[in-house]
């Protein structure tokens, strides 16, 4: 009788426990949802405005299917499970720290761009980059050298110490400092005449 008692006792605190989870999970998700959306980040936290501007006038504004690019597509990993609420916290905590302790003036963004490499997961670019050879649309074949650094990240040809952020610097984002580079023209470019008409009116 004492054992069936027991018994009973841990299922019952399994089953508390399970729709604790279930509770919280209902809740969680719904506003781990809301501040990931592009309109909370730039809107709500002010200095972000300026790399929502960046990514809209860059070759990543829109991903494969043409919908618009979030900040959540790329620095959070994909799908509601351990790494996506590690991650989703550890940003959320850091975030809210810059945005209610320091000045937006003072963020070094040649420093940033370090550590902002490490919160976009291959993962993320993977789902829309499925073939490295080719443009996310599959449409255009990428250079040669683009090639080679490829095979190299695939382990064909020894093996790349890179992650895809790491070699794809300033394909979202574009500080003004990294806009003199050659390989940037066309993108600064397109974030200077948005800028001027900004301005302008």
């Amino acid at each position: 009788m004492a054992e069936r008692k027991k018994t009973y006792r841990t299922y019952r605190r399994a089953i508390l426990f399970a729709g604790v989870l279930v509770v919280l999970a209902c809740g969680v998700y719904p506003l781990m949802s809301v501040t990931s959306d592009m309109s909370f980040c730039s809107s709500v936290c002010h200095e972000m405005g300026v790399h929502r501007e960046e990514l809209r006038s860059s070759a990543h504004a829109q991903d494969k299917d043409g919908k618009e690019i979030g900040c959540a597509q790329c620095h959070i990993p994909p799908g509601f499970g351990p790494r996506y609420m590690a991650v989703k916290t550890y940003s959320g905590v850091k975030d809210v720290f810059v945005h209610l302790i320091n000045s937006p003036v003072i963020l070094d963004r040649a420093a940033l761009q370090i550590s902002a490499r490490r919160f976009v997961d291959d993962d993320n670019c993977r789902s829309c980059h499925t073939d490295l050879y080719r443009d996310a649309k599959g449409e255009k074949e990428i250079s040669d050298i683009g090639g080679i650094s490829h095979d190299a990240y695939l382990g064909k040809n020894g093996q790349a110490k890179s992650n895809c952020a790491g070699c794809h610097a300033n394909i979202a984002h574009l500080p003004k400092f990294d806009r003199r580079l050659e390989v940037n023209r066309e993108f600064a470019e397109r974030v200077r005449n948005k800028e001027a008409l900004r301005n302008a009116n």
